[in-house]
């Protein structure tokens, strides 16, 4: 039977690699007479796979009364569901909790769950009991082990590896996510427990505690020793998540899963830069061995001043997950198109355009369908979010986009999916700096500055940055992984005055063996680095704002302004005369400081930001004469240029590549908000490569004669390269196209003996 596995940063089944497609399509909310035509639409869309919720409360909405096969309600045939799908020739990501979210009463746990254990509730920090369970609660265990043994007689049997269509099951969904948005510590005595364990095997038996002492400490905590105890809080909870993800992974195990296990990561708002919060939540889970990591990615746009956003968010999940998987998203946002809404098709066509150049190679556009609620699912009945495809089967306009996109994906196939994106520089970052998601008062002016310095610094000035100057970029949990000089030459980091030393050595290590950091924030006042610095900083209250000097650029508003005396070497930013910014040999590395926090919100910041880079010798590989969003992927069978255009008005622009002309100089011509994946070198078949084109490929047909491709638009430019003649006397022939009906044609081979 075929094998689903994921290394190389890719998946494979068997020796083939996969680009997985798959639409979210929630069984329980459509009528079994329609299954068939929306299953349909996916297909027509060009996907190869279904995902779906598998909703615990609906299956199972009494204690005695499992159905999982449509006896008591044709909306709760699972097993027909997914025999449907195979027979649609479709995979199927398979998602049964047991929580779901999805809209649903109790985020998809049956209500008599709580009511028949309500010893398993979590009990927040001002004593109110929730209708959300602790985990390791061994009532709500013993639930979920009564839940996946059904579920998963239907599930297991099922699997590619036994014949069946599905690929890989996401367990549970979101972990940790409704504590963070309601704020909630879970201090149920059964967690509270687990807690003073942690804090025993992390401290030593000094820090033996009372569990029910220890709720109150919770309760009470106030000061830097209440700070500390939240912290240790957040740090256990990320070992708590662990040991439930473990268990969860053993109960299925033993119920039959052998495809992957699947954890989705949530936090995306506010553009994807709280994101992070739900990594730091889940690193324990997500570096557990042999588990994929999933992204829940809504952006709701894609522009200029954002698309870096989700260029971060995308590296710091790679910096995180499991290092042999590509980059996945199990809630790629689909839906929000409301029928009067201000969305516009064109967002979920660049969304699926820009993380294919970061690497993604697995994609569920959730969700896909709407539909409608059972009482027991939720007491609203409509469920409709803007998604692709309406309740009634009608279609909405971004629809359309999906099937144009997997044309063209499927039409560059292999050598696609084994491309691999090129960047230039890399980015460090603490992830404890996410790690905010519960506060108390005594936490919440610490977590509003580092807040502050994240957002600003690391996406609106680093990421930004370098997104906007055509320089693409890695990241590097700089708690997790010591960077080498040789693989990283440079990092752009930034750091507060709440990093730990253990960090700050991190740094200074790389910094003595040959690394050169642009370290953009504020230093520890006789931190590790200030000391071996040398320097002494001076800093200003928080939030208060400043002008500062930065090259030749006067008066740019900032604020968390930090300056410095002492050996600084050579000076490059100020305020008020002061030094702000400094350069600094550090071992055989380099050091450049800034201390300054401000966003990169127009051209004058982008000039100086563009300065520093090439000052630290970070040169950007590409120079157009228009700007665009490119990005290279290099594969050993072609390489993919990506260009995605987020102007309201037409693209003209000639892209030059390490200083050659791309193209033969042809210019690329892109239609408002739109994007192209450009072949370069593309070995399209045995003997024939096309060198380029200046549109994007749309399908290929062989005849007798030759192939014939059609592209996404009627006129461009395609050079190819045929390999004629024999073995021993191979001649290569040179055919440059001008086309202008959307069309062109190469020969097959000539071959001699």
């Amino acid at each position: 039977m075929p094998a689903f596995t994921a290394h190389h940063q890719r998946f494979w089944l068997d020796d083939r690699p996969q680009f997985i497609q798959a639409g979210e399509f929630h069984y329980f909310r459509t009528p079994a007479t329609d299954w068939e035509q929306r299953l349909d639409l996916l297909v027509r869309a060009g996907f190869n796979a279904v995902a779906c919720y598998i909703p615990w409360l609906w299956h199972q909405p009494q204690p005695d009364q499992i159905d999982l096969t449509g006896t008591t309600h044709p909306l709760r045939n699972l097993a027909g569901f997914l025999d449907l799908a195979a027979q649609k020739g479709l995979y199927v990501i398979a998602r049964p909790g047991p929580y779901i979210m999805a809209e649903t009463i109790n985020e998809g746990i049956p209500p008599w769950v709580f009511d028949h254990h309500p010893e398993i509730a979590l009990i927040n920090q001002h004593g109110i009991g929730e209708n959300v369970a602790s985990f390791m609660h061994p009532s709500f265990l013993s639930c979920v082990a009564g839940w996946y043994q059904a579920v998963f007689a239907i599930l297991s049997p099922r699997q590619i590896t036994r014949g069946g269509p599905i690929l890989m099951v996401q367990l549970d969904n979101e972990m940790g996510m409704l504590h963070w948005v309601r704020n909630s510590f879970d201090l149920n005595p059964i967690t509270m427990q687990y807690f003073a364990n942690w804090l025993q095997t992390t401290y030593g038996e000094d820090m033996r505690v009372d569990p029910q002492l220890l709720a109150a400490r919770l309760r009470q905590a106030e000061g830097a020793e209440g700070a500390q105890l939240v912290a240790d809080y957040r740090r256990f909870f990320r070992s708590y998540l662990r040991d439930y993800a473990q268990w969860l992974i053993a109960e299925a195990r033993r119920h039959g899963l052998d495809t992957p296990a699947v954890f989705n990561i949530h936090g995306f708002a506010n553009g994807g830069k709280t994101f992070p919060i739900g990594l730091s939540q889940l690193a324990g889970v997500l570096r557990l061995p042999d588990v994929i990591s999933a992204t829940d990615v809504y952006p709701g746009q894609i522009g200029e001043g954002t698309f870096h956003q989700l260029l971060l968010v995308n590296a710091m999940t790679c910096a995180i997950q499991n290092p042999d998987q590509p980059l996945f998203s199990i809630e790629f946002q689909a839906g929000g198109n409301l029928d009067f809404s201000n969305m516009s098709s064109s967002f979920y066509d660049l969304h699926t355009r820009l993380c294919l150049s970061n690497g993604m190679r697995a994609i569920n556009h959730y969700l896909f369908f709407d539909g409608e609620n059972d009482p027991i699912l939720s007491p609203v009945k409509r469920h409709d979010w803007g998604h692709p495809v309406r309740k009634d089967g009608t279609l909405r306009s971004h629809y359309h986009r999906y099937p144009r996109l997997s044309q063209t994906i499927a039409s560059y196939g292999d050598a696609l999916i084994l491309s691999r994106p090129q960047p230039v520089t890399t980015i460090g970052f603490r992830l404890d700096d996410f790690m905010t998601e519960v506060n108390l008062a005594c936490t919440q002016e610490e977590t509003a500055i580092i807040t502050h310095q994240r957002e600003v610094i690391l996406f609106d000035l680093i990421a930004r940055g370098l997104a906007l100057t055509q320089r693409d970029f890695q990241a590097l949990d700089l708690q997790h992984t010591a960077p080498d000089p040789q693989q990283v030459p440079l990092l752009w980091v930034m750091l507060d005055c709440n990093s730990d030393p253990a960090t700050e050595q991190t740094l200074l290590n790389y910094l003595e063996a040959g690394g050169k950091v642009v370290l953009i924030g504020r230093l520890r006042t006789d931190g590790v680095l200030a000391t071996a610095l040398n320097v002494h900083p001076h800093t200003d209250p928080p939030f208060t704002s400043r002008r500062v000097h930065i090259f030749t650029t006067p008066d740019i508003p900032a604020s968390f302004v930090q300056t410095y005396q002492g050996d600084l070497e050579t000076v490059f930013a100020t305020a008020d005369g002061a030094a702000v910014g400094f350069r600094k040999r550090v071992g055989q590395g380099e050091l450049i400081m800034l201390g300054a926090s401000f966003p990169i919100t127009n051209l004058d910041d982008l000039h100086v930001f563009r300065q520093l880079a090439e000052w630290v010798n970070c040169p950007a590989p590409f120079t157009l004469s228009t700007w665009a969003d490119v990005r290279l992927s290099r594969g050993p069978d072609g390489d993919f240029l990506f260009v995605n255009h987020y102007g309201d008005d037409p693209l003209e622009t000639h892209i030059h590549y390490q200083g050659q002309p791309l193209c033969d100089g042809h210019p690329i011509r892109l239609p408002p908000r739109s994007g192209a994946i450009l072949p370069l070198n593309w070995q399209v078949r045995p003997g024939i490569t096309v060198r380029y084109t200046t549109v994007e490929v749309r399908s290929i047909t062989e005849t007798a004669d030759g192939l014939t491709f059609t592209f996404a638009q009627p006129e461009g430019y395609a050079c190819f390269a045929v390999n004629q003649g024999s073995i021993e006397e191979r001649s290569e022939s040179i055919q440059h196209v001008h086309f202008t009906n959307g069309t062109a044609s190469v020969k097959w081979p000539i071959r001699t003996a």
